[in-house]
């Protein structure tokens, strides 16, 4: 988790993101839903960030019961409310600047897990085989090694052809 911003022009600068976002001042007492949406989103990028609950009330000028419910709240609307989720994103995206899970809903997670995991396998089961690999081929390392130290710079295609002549002749 990253610092909490201690500056106040961090604080300053999310509740400009919001209000470029949302179209609400985080800081009005209005109850349209863009300014309680801005709010939500101001609460919940505060709490990520490592903010407590009666700090954030404090800045918005509400209660800690009240972010409490903004954090609910915010929760519920991610998973359901597509346009919600999408200006969360760009306000967390513009903040954090990171590409937070919370862009996808549900289905598309799932569909992405489902492809990871099958990609983690599929990963696994050439590393086994490239382990296996290894294993079959260590019982060379000691002559790889000594053609790798003894060869000098320039002189691999006399080399090669000096141990080809070697094993056509036994």
């Amino acid at each position: 988790m990253k610092e909490p911003p201690h500056h106040p022009n961090q604080v300053k600068r999310l509740a400009e993101i919001c209000f470029a976002v949302f179209d609400g001042d985080v800081f009005t007492k209005c109850r349209e839903r863009r300014y309680v949406d801005a709010r939500i989103t101001f609460a919940k990028l505060l709490q990520e960030q490592g903010y407590g609950c009666s700090h954030i009330a404090g800045l918005l000028g509400r209660d800690h019961s009240t972010i409490i419910h903004y954090f609910r709240k915010g929760e519920e609307l991610i998973e359901v409310n597509p346009s919600f989720r999408k200006r969360f994103v760009k306000a967390r995206e513009e903040y954090i600047g990171e590409d937070p899970v919370f862009y996808y809903s549900t289905p598309e997670l799932r569909a992405k897990f489902l492809d990871m995991r099958d990609e983690c396998e599929d990963i696994r089961s050439r590393y086994k085989a490239l382990r296996e690999r290894i294993a079959n081929e260590s019982r060379l390392d000691e002559l790889i090694d000594m053609v790798r130290m003894r060869t000098k710079r320039g002189t691999e295609e006399e080399v090669y052809q000096k141990l080809n002549r070697i094993y056509n002749g036994l």
